[in-house]
């Protein structure tokens, strides 16, 4: 009887301590073509749910990914602490105050759209004399936005992506701007936007390269995981094996 009570309490013992070695991470999402899909009838798939479960395995933890969630809620649960980890994330001073970033990629330019029928674009000038379409939660690089609000540009805030292509299409902007990839993921999927605008020639040149972040809640009880994840990243990154999860941006354009 002493030792069927002595084993059982060795068991309840290291119950707790095996669980600890796999702790479990929720991973906050919401459905965003060629990234990650979130289909209604089944589980989210895609480049970056093949890196998450990857990071996952190297740091070592397990990930449960959250229902399919809107990304300004994404955001507030991060800020709260209600869920831990979100992923393709730009940096922004705002957001480092409640999230660990973890630079995994670079990100690309954002670009601009115009309608097709539309005068070209071709430089910083014919810009500004356009009532601009800019998405309100998104973050621009930080050098497009000093130089959007320097020159006291007429912006016109959009909720989403969508909104801003809508602008366009009703003649409420002249321009959009946003981010390279998200832009022709909404164009591919909203058959109103098919073949309806073009990308302007004109390019913004930045002298500074922003990262694609992997982020961790800092009111996620999880905290002590930082150095972990930050490692599993890094040898991804070393080895070039991150850049199998990246679009090929002119193979969906």
């Amino acid at each position: 009887m002493l030792r069927f009570g002595i084993a059982l309490l060795t068991l309840l013992y290291l119950l707790p301590l095996n669980a600890h070695q796999h702790p479990e991470l929720e991973w906050c999402l919401d459905d965003h073509p060629y990234w990650h899909f979130y289909p209604d009838d089944g589980g989210p798939y895609g480049p970056t749910v093949d890196l998450m479960h990857t990071i996952a395995e190297h740091a070592d933890i397990k990930i449960r990914v959250s229902p399919n969630t809107p990304f300004s809620r994404c955001l507030h649960q991060m800020k709260q602490g209600q869920t831990d980890l979100m992923a393709s994330l730009n940096y922004s001073d705002e957001r480092a105050r409640y999230m660990h970033f973890i630079p995994y990629d670079e990100a690309k330019p954002e670009v601009i759209y115009l309608l097709r029928e539309s005068a070209d674009i071709s430089n910083w000038e014919s810009l500004t004399q356009q009532r601009i379409a800019v998405v309100e939660d998104y973050v621009y690089t930080q050098e497009l936005e000093s130089m959007l609000d320097e020159n006291a540009l007429t912006l016109i805030k959009a909720a989403t992506l969508d909104d801003a292509f809508a602008m366009l299409l009703l003649g409420k902007a002249d321009a959009m701007i946003g981010p390279a990839q998200s832009t022709i993921n909404v164009i591919q999927h909203n058959p109103r936007f098919h073949q309806r605008f073009k990308r302007a020639s004109y390019e913004f040149q930045f002298t500074h390269n922003r990262s694609v972040n992997l982020t961790l809640s800092k009111k996620s009880p999880h905290q002590h995981l930082l150095a972990k994840l930050q490692q599993a990243v890094q040898q991804l990154v070393e080895s070039g094996e991150v850049q199998r999860f990246r679009v090929d941006l002119d193979a969906v354009e």
